[in-house]
């Protein structure tokens, strides 16, 4: 079997964390048949985001990794979240993803994933996948002759309040090794700079206002008159027509541009083991507060660190 991806950090693609899945596996050899591959992996990330948005209650995370795969390509897949907030650390939850990778040639140059996540995360979790119940993910990559690689793919996502929503990314990236090692050559120090571009919906809520014409009926002073004192039980109310003001709220859906990233894996790989740092630079587009009303357009930082194993 000739693995082309190192699954597990395919398996976060599909869980929700598109901006993470760059990582490969350079450690089979192409004569390897085992029937079934086992990778464990430790991940600390900075800032966890959403579609290269980040919520400004996010805290930095802490990823333990499992993953089973067989040579035919189906895997699963099982993944911690423990924030690191001070004194608030501690477990949040985990996500369990089955799936399936896939190629259209022998070489490897096109294929694809298809997945599906069940997050288990605490609903006063701090961290922005605690507002999902389940992903449905798919995607599909080219890589002519290994010149550079384009990645689309498509995330189908389950809200805990029924808000569903669909996002897409589209991807180039190249690998470029600085330093190969071992008798195959797939050891070694490598550098993917990667281009992504987030699209896809966004569910909130938005105010606004109705004018409407109501009748109203007020009481009326009584003077004494002739009328008055003649006729005692005349009404002692006047009827009006007054403009009432409502504030409403509605669910507003929209699919526009969610943001652009930038980033540079750095892949130190020997033999079954494998070590990662990653830099991003994220500008989200048409964030607003709604709140406030005003833009969170403005860049940010991140990175990810860790390491894993695979045999």
């Amino acid at each position: 079997m000739k693995k082309h991806k190192l699954i597990m950090l395919l398996i976060i693609m599909g869980s929700s964390i598109p901006s993470f899945a760059q990582q490969k596996d350079t450690t089979a050899k192409k004569t390897q048949v085992k029937e079934l591959f086992v990778n464990a992996g430790l991940q600390y990330i900075s800032n966890l985001t959403y579609a290269g948005r980040r919520d400004e209650s996010s805290v930095p995370l802490l990823l333990p990794t499992l993953t089973l795969v067989s040579k035919h390509g189906f895997f699963l897949s099982a993944i911690g979240y423990f924030d690191l907030n001070g004194s608030k650390s501690g477990a949040e939850g985990l996500s369990v993803t089955p799936g399936y990778v896939f190629g259209f040639d022998s070489k490897k140059y096109y294929g694809g994933t298809i997945s599906a996540t069940k997050f288990f995360i605490t609903n006063s979790s701090p961290i922005i996948l605690s507002s999902f119940d389940a992903t449905i993910d798919g995607q599909l990559y080219a890589n002519p002759d290994n010149i550079v690689k384009l990645t689309v793919s498509g995330s189908y996502r389950f809200d805990k309040n029924n808000s569903h929503d669909i996002i897409n990314t589209a991807e180039l990236s190249k690998e470029i090794f600085a330093v190969k090692t071992g008798a195959t050559k797939l050891n070694g120090l490598k550098f993917t700079p990667t281009a992504t571009l987030y699209t896809g919906t966004q569910s909130f809520y938005q105010t606004y206002y109705t004018e409407s014409q109501v009748t109203r009926s007020v009481e009326s002073p009584q003077t004494q008159t002739p009328i008055n004192i003649l006729f005692p039980n005349q009404p002692k109310q006047t009827i009006i027509t007054q403009t009432v003001t409502q504030e409403n709220q509605r669910e507003v859906r929209q699919y526009k541009l969610l943001a652009f990233s930038g980033s540079v894996p750095i892949t130190y790989a020997i033999n079954k083991w494998q070590v990662i740092f990653t830099p991003y630079l994220i500008k989200p587009f048409n964030q607003v507060d709604y709140v406030n009303n005003t833009s969170k357009n403005g860049f940010y930082f991140l990175f990810t660190a860790g390491t894993s194993v695979t045999f």
